[in-house]
């Protein structure tokens, strides 16, 4: 059985990604929660061979609500609606595996965690494994990318240019949450490495995680993926940083907000965006917090 390509996800309907906070920006930091969305459209819940419930496991469930305080200091925010398994915002459009698609791709660069099942179109997940009886076609592939991947990215592009325009220099926080690591880090901080923020900005980020009474880690366990390293031009005064909240520090058992615990992680977001701020002060025009 093939995916019928004409309909994808309810597309008429669906709507993709919100944006919050003040258009233009006001504050020269950016920040994008793109595995938040939750909007599941009728054909793809349809495609499924597993319940909603293990396409759900996909999300960073509810990661939305930690930028709430950021937005009322006077961020702005980007959400995603459309859910990572229809297609993962967090990949490049080559990543790829094929075994993701219905009949012959060209151009697919798969990486290893792709190839595990979690790449561009997830198709795999433990210990269920494939999670479709129906696979998107090139067509449908085509058509993810141009509805909701590349407007995405191009979103972000023109929010990170109006800030540099605006400020001098703009900074990217992709939010993410993560399942605890064994070791116990709370909070990881992916800079790639150093490739996507310079080491002050990723300085000033660890410290304030640090202060807030956090297991905090810079580039462990996660390192950052394809959205800081598509949008991140520290040449250009353009820096990004991957930001991996535990999932335990603001959800409750049965995985619904906390409200203490939400609170306490939005306000570390929001301090995250003000360190941001500061740190490339030298140039940027600040903006006063309301």
């Amino acid at each position: 059985m093939r995916w019928h390509s004409t309909r994808m996800a309810d597309a008429e309907t669906l709507t993709h990604f919100r944006i919050l906070g003040p258009q233009p920006p006001i504050r020269p930091v950016l920040l994008a929660v793109p595995h938040a969305g939750r909007a599941y459209g009728g054909d793809l819940i349809a495609a499924a061979r597993v319940p909603l419930s293990v396409l759900r496991r996909l999300e960073d469930r509810r990661a939305d609500v930690l930028v709430a305080a950021a937005v009322a200091a006077g961020y702005t925010a980007l959400i995603a609606e459309a859910p990572r398994a229809l297609i993962d915002l967090n990949r490049a459009e080559s990543d790829c595996d094929p075994l993701a698609i219905d009949g012959a791709v060209a151009g697919l660069q798969p990486s290893q965690r792709a190839r595990g099942g979690l790449g561009l179109l997830p198709h795999r997940l433990h210990p269920e494994g494939d999670l479709w009886r129906v696979r998107p076609d090139a067509t449908e592939l085509a058509r993810r990318i141009a509805e909701v991947h590349r407007p995405w990215h191009q979103r972000i592009d023109r929010l990170l240019a109006a800030m540099r325009a605006a400020a001098g220099a703009a900074v990217l926080l992709d939010i993410h949450s993560m399942p605890p690591p064994g070791d116990g880090t709370e909070l990881a901080l992916g800079d790639r490495y150093g490739r996507t923020a310079g080491g002050a900005l990723a300085d000033q980020l660890l410290a304030v995680a640090l202060g807030h009474g956090l297991r905090a880690a810079r580039n462990h366990p996660y390192a950052g993926a394809f959205g800081i390293e598509r949008h991140a031009s520290p040449d250009r005064l353009v820096q990004a940083v991957q930001v991996e909240v535990a999932r335990p520090l603001y959800l409750d058992a049965a995985g619904s907000p906390d409200r203490a615990g939400t609170a306490r992680m939005a306000a570390l977001i929001a301090s995250l965006a003000v360190a941001a701020e500061a740190a490339i002060m030298p140039h940027s025009l600040s903006v006063a917090a309301e």
